[in-house]
């Protein structure tokens, strides 16, 4: 039985035991999606047909990623970089792009980090983490097999870091930034190659929530929208993606799909689960409190009268708690 069979299955037995994370992370691997996330975001292949970029996809020696060309799928996720000590950073996805004015058909001239955020609501801003996740691609190209060697700086390798945030605040929704470095002379006027500092790019995308589906666009963000966000069924789903982007879905991908809305219905059904649980209790709270004061008695002593399962005296009593300090 292959790994794939053994992640449905598992998904199948508890759906739990794997995140919708990780569900985002083996759909983005899938080389027709993944196609048109690099035509769009990777300015050296604006120009490309999209039907010749699965093409210029090749294995990184340096983080065990390899392209298994027969079910169009990345292998190898999360690969780790221990370079620094204490500092140890795992990536989502990492790819290996030979561009297209390479005459080498296995060379990788460009390394591609994505990273499936699922929420953009952090302590620190994401684009901090994004520019220190190139910075770390960026230093351990040194003396690997896939970077440079010694002080030949001049084989360091172009990397791109882009960053997929399915939740965050309203006010970014539908935002697709950039960030790159750029030549500014500060004096006499002289430019070097663009080729010698355009070493790192960063892109944040953060799709709509909703979107008219009636329309033609067919651009990344409403693909990542229908992908991740939609409230779809994955039998609409994949009509979508077949109809409006011509992407066929292999059966192992079919199940992702179909395994991260059935895990998204879990998270939606568990809230409401929730919700409803903290409105019982904030209930059940008040009533304990009203008759604390109508019979000067404890609340352990109410709720043994009321009989309230003792389950859920403890939050009772953290709600009575919290309400009690917050009047003080």
């Amino acid at each position: 039985m292959d790994k794939t069979t053994e992640f449905v299955e598992e998904i199948d037995r508890n759906p739990h035991n794997v995140t919708y994370d990780e569900h985002c992370k083996k759909i983005l691997c899938n080389k027709q999606i993944l196609s048109r996330i690099i035509k769009e975001c990777v300015s050296e292949f604006h120009d490309i047909p999209l039907a010749e970029i699965p093409d210029y996809i090749v294995s990184d020696p340096a983080t065990n990623m390899n392209v298994d060309k027969a079910i169009d799928q990345i292998y190898s996720m999360n690969p780790e970089d221990t370079s620094v000590f204490g500092a140890k950073v795992i990536f989502d996805i990492i790819v290996g792009i030979r561009l297209p004015n390479s005459p080498y058909k296995e060379n990788i001239d460009l390394i591609l980090n994505i990273e499936a955020q699922a929420n953009g609501n952090t302590s620190y801003p994401l684009v901090s983490r994004a520019i220190y996740y190139c910075s770390r691609l960026l230093a351990r190209q040194k003396n690997r097999p896939v970077g440079f060697q010694h002080s030949e700086y001049q084989n360091l390798k172009k990397v791109y870091s882009i960053w997929i945030v399915m939740n965050s605040k309203k006010a970014t929704e539908g935002v697709m930034n950039q960030y790159s470095i750029s030549e500014t002379c500060l004096k006499r006027a002289y430019h070097f190659p663009k080729e010698t500092y355009d070493k790192l790019t960063i892109i944040m995308i953060y799709p709509k929530s909703k979107y008219d589906m009636n329309d033609d666009k067919y651009d990344l963000m409403e693909l990542l929208h229908i992908l991740f966000k939609a409230e779809m069924t994955a039998k609409e789903k994949k009509c979508q993606l077949k109809q409006n982007y011509g992407i066929m879905m292999i059966k192992k991908t079919e199940r992702e799909v179909e395994g991260m809305c059935n895990l998204s219905q879990v998270y939606i059904d568990e809230g409401i689960k929730k919700g409803m649980m903290k409105g019982f209790i904030e209930g059940q709270s008040n009533i304990v409190m009203n008759m604390m004061k109508t019979t000067n008695k404890t609340a352990n002593e109410v709720m043994k009268m009321l009989g309230i399962d003792k389950e859920i005296q403890p939050e009772i009593n953290k709600f009575i708690n919290a309400q009690t300090n917050g009047n003080i």
